[in-house]
């Protein structure tokens, strides 16, 4: 249950020997672990698309970093079994990049749903991964934060979600670690050096794995590399800039928020992950980000609203209390940055069927 309040509540209770036999599996495995491999390399991007919804997310972040950011890195695009045919996967190459069905590999059992996030981390042929989730838009050059101090000198950054996991959550037992009150993890974007975290990578693959147990406390994967990485006790940096609401006010003055901002440890802004409304369903002539809403350190009053939209057939997040308003233009100063999304989104429609 997402709170008002801003705490994220599992109605799970797991019995004190229940929790002890679930901490020493996962000791058990985090020793099982073989060592790091070598002949991981140099540095780039996974992306996790299939299917149209996301295969068309896929599309226009991919071409946002090629042509709108200009980055050069190696990209690689993973999917499941008949989620890409030849089809798409020569449209994505003509952008340079490389496509990797999972089934090809030898993962032990047929990867599904959230778990695909990890997998392809650790699959990835990089050393050095910026994991995006399709349906994020890069505002940034990502080749930028392989340079960051922050990230240097831990080897992963991670970025906030809007909730706290409530203290009595049975995860906070499993990895014997005291509960705080910090930001989850959103893993929409995600950097991390393979060699430095190796066991930690593996054993957020391992909670994925074990969803009928972790995503009960856990929503999805999303908070399972945190908990990995606290549960070994491995320092990282945690993004201190609050996520805030990308949307816009409808004719009756409510504000639909779709669309979360994250940012550099500088406060600039970085990605805008639209995970509540996907591009696919998108007309390609309207624009709705127009407005962010945000916390700010001072915040005192801070109330979070989740609920789906009927007239609109998608979540909203809003965010009430001591906010700030801004237009979203003076915020990005990436010119016309939705306009350019909405183009290649057109381009798709009007050249390709999916």
């Amino acid at each position: 249950m997402f709170n008002i309040n801003g705490i994220r509540t599992v109605n799970v209770r797991i019995h004190q020997d229940d929790l002890q036999a679930l901490t020493s599996h996962w000791k058990h495995f985090v020793d099982s672990i073989p060592p790091y491999p070598k002949y991981f390399e140099g540095k780039g991007i996974v992306i996790c698309a299939g299917g149209k919804s996301y295969f068309t997310c896929c599309w226009i972040l991919v071409n946002i970093l090629r042509n709108e950011m200009k980055s050069k890195l190696p990209i690689q695009v993973w999917y499941m079994g008949n989620e890409m045919d030849n089809f798409h996967i020569k449209i994505l190459s003509d952008l340079n990049v490389v496509c990797r069905n999972f089934l090809e590999y030898n993962v032990g059992q047929e990867i599904k749903g959230f778990a695909m996030k990890p997998m392809a981390i650790l699959l990835s042929d990089f050393k050095e991964v910026i994991y995006l989730d399709a349906d994020n838009t890069s505002i940034i050059d990502p080749d930028i934060l392989f340079d960051l101090p922050e990230y240097k000198r831990h080897g992963a950054m991670f970025w906030p979600d809007f909730w706290t996991t409530d203290s009595s959550n049975p995860i906070w037992g499993i990895i014997e670690t005291p509960a705080n009150d910090s930001k989850e993890q959103e893993s929409g974007q995600i950097l991390i050096n393979k060699e430095i975290c190796w066991k930690e990578l593996n054993l957020a693959l391992y909670f994925n794995l074990n969803k009928s147990v972790y995503y009960r406390l856990l929503h999805g994967d999303k908070d399972t590399f945190r908990f990995a990485w606290l549960a070994l006790k491995k320092e990282f940096h945690f993004i201190e800039y609050d996520v805030a609401s990308v949307g816009f006010f409808d004719d009756n003055k409510s504000f639909i928020g779709h669309t979360m901002i994250q940012y550099l440890p500088s406060g600039q802004p970085a990605f805008l992950h639209r995970n509540l409304i996907k591009w696919d369903i998108s007309d390609c002539n309207i624009c709705i980000w127009n407005k962010i809403k945000a916390f700010t350190p001072q915040s005192q009053n801070k109330r979070y609203f989740t609920y789906w939209d009927e007239l609109r057939g998608h979540p909203i997040m809003n965010l009430e209390g001591d906010f700030e308003l801004s237009d979203f233009n003076s915020q990005v100063k990436l010119e016309n940055i939705e306009a350019k999304c909405l183009s290649y989104l057109k381009y798709l429609r009007v050249n390709f069927t999916l």
